[in-house]
């Protein structure tokens, strides 16, 4: 489910694909992002697994503090508006 290079420059404009997907990674900061009743925030793309990372952090119950690390795959969350319920658990 990788994006082309033909087709990220397509979308994007850009010479090269690194810079084409940094541009389409700059877009998805932007977005508000959840999954479930939990509000993530991007957290770096791993382009060699082809994963934009989404973390999310809240305080627990008693004191300290819960986190979570999901990624989805960089077509499925331009896709996906907002919702990281197809994302698999990183962290």
């Amino acid at each position: 489910m990788k994006l082309s290079a033909s087709k990220i420059k397509e979308m994007t404009g850009c010479k090269t694909r690194a810079l084409g997907e940094s541009a389409l990674y700059s877009r998805l900061e932007t977005q508000h992002w959840f999954r479930g009743d939990r509000v993530y925030r991007p957290a770096g793309f791993d382009r060699r697994k082809n994963l934009v990372h989404f973390t999310s952090t809240w305080a627990v119950e008693g004191g300290g503090v819960g986190h979570s690390r999901v990624g989805m795959p960089l077509k499925l969350a331009l896709e996906c508006a907002g919702d990281l319920a197809q994302a698999v658990v990183l962290h």
